[in-house]
């Protein structure tokens, strides 16, 4: 299972990189950034609290809060497509 896991951080990370650099070539970085995290943490809670209807749900760890803040509602959909 475990040699599934690291093409996986490395997409992860290349992702996060090349998010990071279009925020800082925007000259919005903090805007943007603080934008992008607290509508992926939101919808997260969102999923999660929808999940009683849905019977879909995301579990609550650092992973899924580092994805969600830093990727916003594309990385949130993304967990959701991963699990």
């Amino acid at each position: 299972m475990t040699h599934n896991l690291y093409p996986m951080i490395f997409a992860l990370s290349v992702g996060a990189l090349a998010v990071i650099t279009a925020l800082i070539k925007s000259g919005h970085f903090i805007r943007y950034f603080l934008l992008s995290s607290i509508s992926g943490i939101g919808s997260l809670f969102a999923v999660n609290l929808l999940s009683s209807l849905t019977g879909v749900s995301i579990a609550l760890n650092y992973i899924t809060l580092g994805v969600s803040s830093v990727f916003g509602i594309s990385g949130v959909i993304g967990l959701l497509l991963m699990f």
